[in-house]
């Protein structure tokens, strides 16, 4: 029998649905569920490792109809755009809501989810990349905005804008669902950061064929989805256009074309090690007008081969394509109430197996981390929650060492002008291209409530500052760093959900401008000047169905 036959005559089959879906990065239920994995909660089955996670219901030939939550954050920026993992929220200064709400129905083996966002933000203005830097580094700015639509401000208006959101229409039968979506997608076992698929961006249009819990087998358990999407380009310019013509440059310019996603991820959980989690992802991006399809390496191009040699390629891929693929693994220690997690990710092929076994970590990234849950000495079941994350962006000296465009990086590539995004922001870690981020969190927890400190210290684009440092640009002294703390506060009261964070920012050397204060006598190492930034967010949640 064949792969289009045995679809078929699962989806046509008896019914067995899946319930209306907690959207990827969902304020407190997003975490509260993480939490309740370290705790060896059983009806959680998932993984939560590709996500969103699908609530089962029992055999049903009937209908079912519900109210989605009613979702509204707010959150005000002071000096200069802040902005990771908010979804179709903008990196913009000022005051900025989203708000969403919706239905959700079932009939038979059909369900429909409409849960559309709209966003409103003040988008003010602020400064951006220092007028002060050298032209040569503005031709390096603007070439590095070349390479992926990261714009440094959408537009100069108040910033409007209507999303399809968390919606999706789906068939499912036991344990598979093929449907359309645009809901958000996060895989891996990061909690800050994803290499591939976060809540970073808007969530994009998607065909989607995926299982919606762990699919049991004699050898373990399989989850899996396989997704054919649409990514479009935010429409902004990536560099202020007047600072450019002032130094007589013009905004690199990118195919008009959107581009087609063909991206695949399985986790698989063994059955004789319980907690292990081992898994990977890979995705292509692949302009619409250099899709063939009539030829299905195009359109399916998951199936091209790992290396450049196999794939017929000789220093360049077959088609005109960017591919990132990671593996992870976890491991779940719910009577320690813990875990510890790897994501390790490539952005480009090795040239052979010989080239793969000397050099594997060219062109790497990684997650790494670890979190537990201390019991607390109360009878409320309280605990202590500590999160330790590490991501690495930044090329080691095995990339730095090997010829490739000195301003291509993470998430960009040159067939792909538009880099890995959708809308003008990142699919997968919103930090940034080259970025590398130290987090600590620790917080106390008791069910859904949670109050805590974030702490971060945030290198923002170490391979671009390497570039201007390398070409007389900028000293050893021109870090952009910035270093965060945060109150973050969840709680909730009957049908009420409640999320609040205040975040202070101080960025050091902002947009890699190293002007020292200078003292007297005048010291070797100054401390040059800070932006400090403050982020005041709220987001409130109503459950009309508990």
């Amino acid at each position: 029998m064949n792969l289009p036959t045995t679809l078929f005559l699962l989806l046509i089959s008896a019914l067995s649905l899946t319930a209306q879906t907690t959207p990827a990065g969902l304020p407190v239920l997003d975490d509260y569920q993480r939490r309740q994995l370290l705790l060896g909660d059983t009806t959680v089955r998932a993984s939560l490792l590709i996500r969103p996670s699908r609530g089962e219901l029992a055999p049903h030939t009937g209908t079912d109809f519900r109210l989605m939550p009613l979702v509204w954050k707010q959150q005000y920026t002071t000096n200069h755009p802040l902005s990771l993992n908010d979804g179709p929220m903008i990196p913009a200064r000022g005051y900025q809501t989203l708000l969403s709400a919706g239905v959700y129905a079932r009939w038979g083996m059909l369900s429909l989810q409409l849960m559309p966002e709209l966003v409103y933000a003040e988008n003010r203005e602020f400064d951006g990349f220092p007028t002060t830097h050298k032209r040569e580094a503005w031709i390096a700015y603007n070439n590095l905005k070349g390479l992926i639509d990261l714009p440094d401000r959408f537009g100069d208006e108040p910033y409007r804008k209507a999303f399809w959101g968390q919606s999706a229409l789906r068939m499912s039968y036991r344990s598979v669902s093929l449907g359309l979506s645009t809901e958000n997608l996060w895989w891996g076992p990061g909690h800050k950061n994803s290499l591939l698929m976060s809540n970073n961006a808007p969530g994009f249009m998607h065909l989607t064929f995926n299982s919606t819990r762990p699919v049991s087998t004699p050898i373990g358990s399989f989850e899996w989805q396989l997704v054919a999407g649409r990514l479009d380009a935010s429409g902004f310019p990536g560099v202020d256009t007047l600072e450019l013509s002032k130094r007589s440059l013009k905004p690199r310019a990118k195919p008009q074309s959107w581009r087609y996603l063909n991206a695949l991820t399985v986790n698989y959980q063994p059955r004789w090690l319980p907690g292990l989690s081992i898994g990977g992802a890979r995705s292509y991006t692949i302009y619409s007008e250099d899709v063939q399809w009539h030829n299905v390496k195009t359109w399916l191009p998951l199936y091209e081969p790992f290396l450049k040699e196999e794939a017929g390629g000789h220093g360049l891929d077959t088609i005109p394509s960017d591919q990132i693929a990671s593996v992870w693994v976890r491991w779940l220690m719910p009577k320690e109430h813990a875990e510890v997690y790897l994501e390790f990710g490539r952005g480009d092929h090795n040239w052979h197996f010989n080239d793969f076994l000397m050099e594997p970590a060219h062109d790497r990234a990684y997650i790494l981390g670890y979190r537990k849950l201390v019991p607390l000495a109360d009878k409320r079941r309280s605990y202590l929650d500590v999160q330790l994350e590490l991501t690495q962006f930044s090329r080691n000296v095995p990339t730095l060492l090997r010829p490739y465009n000195e301003l291509s990086k993470w998430y960009t590539h040159g067939a792909v002008r538009d880099g890995y995004t959708h809308q003008g922001q990142i699919l997968g870690a919103g930090i940034g291209t080259s970025s590398n981020m130290q987090l600590v969190n620790v917080a106390w927890v008791n069910e859904k409530k949670r109050i805590g400190l974030e702490l971060y210290r945030l290198n923002h684009d170490d391979d671009f500052w390497g570039y201007l440092k390398l070409n007389r640009m900028a000293d050893y002294r021109t870090h952009w760093v910035d270093i965060s703390g945060a109150l973050v506060v969840d709680w909730d009261y009957r049908n009420l959900l409640f999320n609040f964070r205040f975040q202070t920012v101080g960025a050091l050397n902002y947009m890699f401008l190293y002007d020292p204060v200078l003292t007297e006598p005048p010291y070797f190492w100054d401390y040059g000047k800070t932006r400090y930034n403050m982020n005041t967010a709220l987001t409130i949640i109503y459950q009309f169905n508990r």
